[in-house]
């Protein structure tokens, strides 16, 4: 088990109830973290640039131009982090 397991698992049982995060898909009941798993992101930058963007603004406490520049800064630690690894 990896990190990264480790950091799902976490993260399920915090979101395991309804929330903003849960989204019904083909009368199942799914989260970013399940999508996560479905598409094997394994690069935690990744993981967080793709939940911004999913729900960019609606999460709350930032708004949508805020979400979508993070989201970029993700992404570019995304790139650092796999280059790393090459």
């Amino acid at each position: 088990m990896t990190e990264f397991d480790d950091f799902i698992g976490t993260m399920e049982k915090v979101y395991s109830e309804k929330s903003k995060y849960t989204r019904q898909i083909k009368g199942v009941d799914v989260d970013i973290y399940d999508i996560l798993v479905a598409f094997n992101v394994t690069n935690p930058a990744t993981a967080h640039a793709i939940k911004k963007l999913l729900l960019p603004g609606e999460r709350g406490h930032k708004d949508l131009v805020t979400d979508l520049e993070e989201a970029k800064a993700s992404i570019e630690r995304a790139i650092e982090l796999e280059c790393k690894h090459v």
